[in-house]
């Protein structure tokens, strides 16, 4: 794991609070910890237990941890116990059966959503969606509404439709987060039935 944690490598870092998300970039590496600097000035605690992943060239880590000190916007967190890649993809990417609108030049079209990541979404749609366009959409995540604008990237033609695979553009890190952990989550409810 400590292979993983070098100076100067990214991570997202959350504690049980949403707004508590943000990124953070690793600036010293000791022995029994590391110090990481926030992106975004948000409140953590000494003890606080906070959850950290990143990219690696085998796949997404992720591991729960304690924060050790906490220095204004640096936090001292301490070397977790256990950690797991998640999967070599960027992102998970969970079965999902919801009806949603996408919003283009004025007009609003229904799609059904496929799958979903934090990276971005597989629809059907009976209207045939034009790639590399922006169409602007709402998603209920739990309660809260998250914002986003889909790009399509690759469209293939299906019984009485279209199937679109497309990506999230200009997405905050509080709601891509918000999408990991919800997304990680039901993959975990969905492997335990």
């Amino acid at each position: 794991m400590r292979n993983n944690i070098q100076i100067d490598k990214e991570f997202n870092i959350i504690s049980r609070s949403i707004d508590n998300a943000t990124s953070c970039k690793v600036i010293e590496v000791g022995e029994d910890c590391f110090k990481v600097k926030l992106k975004n000035a948000v409140k953590y605690e000494k003890g606080e237990s906070c959850e950290l992943f990143a990219m690696t060239p085998k796949g997404q880590v992720y591991f729960e941890t304690l924060v050790k000190e906490v220095e204004n916007d640096m936090l001292s967190i301490w070397f977790p116990l256990v950690f797991k890649y998640l999967q070599r993809r960027e992102y998970y990417r969970i079965s999902l059966d919801k009806q949603i609108e996408f919003a283009y030049e004025n007009q609003l079209i229904p799609v059904k959503i496929i799958d979903l990541s934090a990276g971005g979404l597989k629809v059907f749609s009976s209207v045939e969606l034009k790639l590399l366009r922006e169409y602007k959409l709402k998603l209920d995540i739990e309660n809260k509404i998250l914002d986003f604008c889909f790009v399509p990237i690759r469209i293939e033609t299906y019984q009485n439709g279209f199937i679109c695979s497309g990506k999230f553009e200009n997405v905050n890190n509080s709601d891509r987060i918000a999408l990991v952990q919800y997304c990680y989550r039901k993959y975990i409810e969905n492997s335990i039935k």
